[in-house]
């Protein structure tokens, strides 16, 4: 089991990267672990709901209204996603989704 949710949270964090990189338009080589996304890429609130609601419609996790805020960097994010990613049920069998 350890091996799926290992490839899961890979997974996970490349779509991840992804949204926030789009929504901030900065280059995949920019975005750090550490770095705030407002001090250092210019984020503003707009993008940081957008990356959460993004993050609620297409990996289909739930994150408390409460807890957007605390989505400070990727770390966070990462962790935020982590912590509700369990609670989640996974779509498994969606249409469309790609078996590897």
């Amino acid at each position: 089991m350890s091996q799926g949710t290992t490839e899961i949270s890979a997974i996970l964090h490349q779509r991840i990267r992804e949204f926030i990189i789009e929504e901030l338009e900065i280059e995949p080589g920019e975005l750090s672990d550490t770095a705030n996304f407002v001090e250092a890429y210019d984020a503003d609130s707009l993008s940081l709901i957008t990356v959460a609601a993004r993050i609620e419609k297409e990996l289909h996790i739930d994150i408390p209204t409460e807890e957007w805020s605390t989505l400070t960097n990727l770390e966070q994010v990462f962790a935020v996603v982590a912590r509700h990613a369990d609670d989640t049920p996974q779509p498994d069998d969606q249409p469309g989704d790609l078996d590897d």
